[in-house]
């Protein structure tokens, strides 16, 4: 009975906090938030109190490092065509405007292609070369880069936060939090007024940080917020002396042959991407994106707080391949084997360290036990920002993943697994026809 009362307490504390905790900023200049956080229907559903099996399972630096022995999972290519007609049908019966799709298997991307409209006035269709925001499946890849540093030694995921990059996130009194915490969402941070207006104001990280401590324990409580993942980029400024968006792209993405990146000034190919259809009528069109590096870079180093949650500009194939690596040994085929992450970080960032009421969650992975896909342990992360929902899923017993990116979507959620119908039925549709036990079957 007790635990059930601390976390009812806890819930409190974090709502109290959220309505009138932060520091009055009324003498500052108005200046109307910029729409950047996304919506909340998905993530409200996913904020529920862990479950009876416990805070967490193991620490990070006890994730045993050798995984079960992985095989490549025998497939059937489906009739195209047909295929075609099935994801049509998915993506119209769940408001989608345009969407990408690509398939891996091993190491190897097995299909890809581009659906509906990437901008419905001009007609320019979706196409394999198609770029779309990420959404908050960047804070998957941000992770990797993340992870990276911890493999440099730079970090590690036990590492206190505050000492490690100097960034006040045991502000006001809350206990020490680790570098775990923040990757899963149970560092005691929330998504407040001023993440919005420091989108606007350029509000200083740690002024933001500051304020947008809840006061709970660090791996108590799971409380999804697009700040606090945002900060990943600070904290990689911090430790790197470089903004983020420059290495992520100089580390990441141009070693491996990529045109990709946090800012549209990266992107080769701008006039590729699709533009975004919010709900309310507002169209974004990324390829002028006004989020550029002048923006980014006017809030000076060591601040980053906006580009790591969401703002990765990407095809689905190239992301299918870095989802090879998630779901394989860290290593890309199609990128000549380079090694994106150790095994070890890799086996880290799949570990379990907290339960909600729909997944599992490591460090910005999310594990579906055979809710998504019945009979398959998937891991992947959601996304969902002005009107775009998207998403990558693996498994990574046999190794393989699809990856689904919109610009436009509806917003009916699949009750079991908490994510989205267009999420839910694509995943289910693409495993059926190409890694069921019937797949490619007339």
């Amino acid at each position: 009975m007790q635990k059930y009362i601390l976390r009812i307490a806890a819930l409190a504390a974090a709502v109290m906090f959220t309505l009138c905790g932060c520091v009055d900023i009324s003498d500052s200049e108005s200046v109307p938030a910029m729409k950047q956080t996304e919506p909340a229907a998905e993530e409200t559903s996913h904020t529920a109190a862990q479950s009876q099996t416990g805070i967490y399972l193991i620490s990070p630096d006890d994730v045993p490092v050798t995984a079960a022995p992985i095989t490549e999972a025998p497939y059937a290519m489906p009739d195209i065509a047909e295929l075609r007609q099935r994801l049509d049908a998915i993506r119209e019966e769940n408001g989608v405007y345009g969407m990408g799709i690509a398939v891996f298997r091993g190491g190897d991307i097995i299909y890809t292609e581009g659906f509906g409209l990437a901008d419905t006035d001009s007609g320019r269709k979706c196409d394999r070369s198609t770029h779309f925001r990420a959404a908050s499946v960047s804070k998957l890849i941000s992770t990797i880069l993340v992870m990276r540093l911890c493999d440099e030694e730079l970090i590690t995921p036990e590492s206190l936060l505050d000492d490690a990059v100097g960034l006040p996130y045991s502000a006001a009194g809350n206990n020490d939090v680790k570098l775990w915490h923040l990757l899963t969402h149970t560092a005691g941070i929330t998504d407040t007024y001023l993440y919005e207006q420091g989108a606007s104001l350029r509000y200083d990280v740690g002024y933001v940080l500051k304020n947008s401590i809840t006061g709970i324990a660090p791996g108590t409580f799971y409380n999804y917020t697009n700040f606090g993942a945002g900060t990943m980029g600070a904290l990689i400024e911090c430790l790197t002396g470089r903004f983020f968006h420059d290495y992520a792209r100089e580390t990441l993405f141009e070693p491996l042959g990529m045109d990709a990146g946090y800012i549209i000034d990266q992107i080769e190919d701008k006039e590729s991407c699709a533009v975004i259809y919010d709900h309310d009528g507002v169209v974004y069109n990324v390829s002028e994106w006004d989020r550029d590096r002048e923006y980014y870079e006017s809030f000076g180093l060591g601040n980053s707080y906006l580009e790591a949650q969401g703002e990765l500009l990407i095809t689905p194939a190239d992301l299918a391949r870095l989802g090879t690596a998630l779901a394989g040994d860290g290593t890309i085929r199609e990128c000549g084997g380079k090694r994106v992450i150790s095994e070890k970080s890799l086996e880290q960032m799949h570990n379990t360290y907290i339960e909600t009421d729909n997944f599992g969650m490591g460090l910005n992975v999310r594990k579906y036990s055979g809710t998504l896909v019945p009979g398959r342990e998937m891991y992947g992360h959601p996304g969902n920002a002005l009107g775009a929902i998207t998403g990558i899923f693996y498994d990574r017993s046999d190794r393989t993943g699809v990856v689904i990116l919109t610009n436009r979507s509806n917003y009916f959620l699949d009750e079991k697994t908490g994510l989205y119908r267009t999420l839910t039925d694509t995943v289910r549709e693409i495993y059926d026809s190409f890694f069921s036990e019937t797949a490619g079957d007339p």
